[in-house]
């Protein structure tokens, strides 16, 4: 019939069915299908940018820290302070003539070298091209020595760091938690307050007359604070056990009061033993003879 099939064709479909069951197994003999072109993208991407990254460095390392130019021929070192030698900033630093100019991290070199060196309060690199590294160390400026036997100082900010032997010229901090006595610890809020009436008697005309040898701060409520003359004072104000806004202004108030106390001793010519500073303005016992 004009609509049958003949047995050519059906050969023919047999066997491309047949090739076509045949390659079906050869896919699944392999067991690794293709894969997808939504897999090769991203690894193409990757590809790329670790290959751009790699170019990168090494046009780097060609151009600046493996150029012979930049090789360093001049260390400048300024210290500002006494204490911190150029031999110190070499050896804490790592640095030195020789090595490329950009062969480190400037501020890793920084803050390793700050970490180091508690006295240091700030540390500056620069580079000069071609071959000079300028590097600028300022030192912490003691306002009083720590601990019973004032081997530590601490400066206006409360950093604490070693005091170079024979440094005798500061008042004494004592009575200081053990915590506060390490150098690059920062001092605790008894400390600073003790901080306040030293940095209060630089500063301002009261210390002509408040000559300060040491304070203990081993109170909480107040702090025991001796002259130079021998003199005792018990000094404190409100709300010592945490900072407040006006502590600075609170501080030069008792200081004043202490000046005038000690200026009215003299001119009776008595001298003075004990004040008690711990009350209101108005009310300032103490005892004299």
């Amino acid at each position: 019939m004009w609509f049958g099939k003949s047995k050519n064709e059906g050969g023919n479909n047999e066997r491309r069915g047949g090739s076509a069951k045949t390659n079906t197994r050869r896919d699944q003999s392999t067991g690794k299908p293709p894969l997808p072109k939504i897999v090769w993208i991203p690894l193409a991407g990757i590809l790329a940018v670790a290959l751009g990254a790699l170019l990168t460095w090494k046009i780097g390392a060609i151009l600046f820290w493996e150029n012979p130019s930049y090789t360093i021929k001049t260390l400048e070192i300024h210290v500002d302070g006494p204490t911190i030698t150029a031999s110190h900033v070499r050896e804490y630093m790592g640095v030195c003539e020789g090595t490329n100019l950009f062969s480190s991290n400037l501020q890793l070199l920084r803050s390793n070298f700050l970490k180091k060196t508690p006295i240091a309060k700030s540390a500056t690199l620069r580079r000069r091209l071609p071959d000079t590294l300028i590097v600028d160390i300022v030192e912490r400026i003691p306002l009083a020595r720590l601990g019973r036997w004032g081997a530590l100082a601490v400066d206006r900010e409360g950093h604490v760091f070693s005091l170079r032997a024979g440094s005798r010229e500061y008042p004494v901090i004592s009575g200081c938690a053990p915590e506060n006595l390490k150098p690059g610890a920062r001092v605790d809020q008894n400390v600073m307050n003790a901080i306040e009436v030293v940095d209060a008697c630089n500063r301002t005309k009261v210390g002509e007359r408040v000559k300060i040898a040491s304070l203990d701060v081993s109170q909480k409520q107040y702090i025991d604070l001796y002259l130079a003359a021998g003199e005792r004072i018990k000094l404190g104000w409100p709300d010592m056990e945490s900072p407040v806004p006006d502590v600075r202004q609170r501080v030069e108030r008792k200081l004043v009061a202490l000046a005038g106390a000690l200026r009215a001793s003299e001119e009776r010519g008595r001298r003075l033993v004990n004040l008690d500073l711990t009350f209101t303005d108005q009310y300032v016992p103490g005892q004299e003879y």
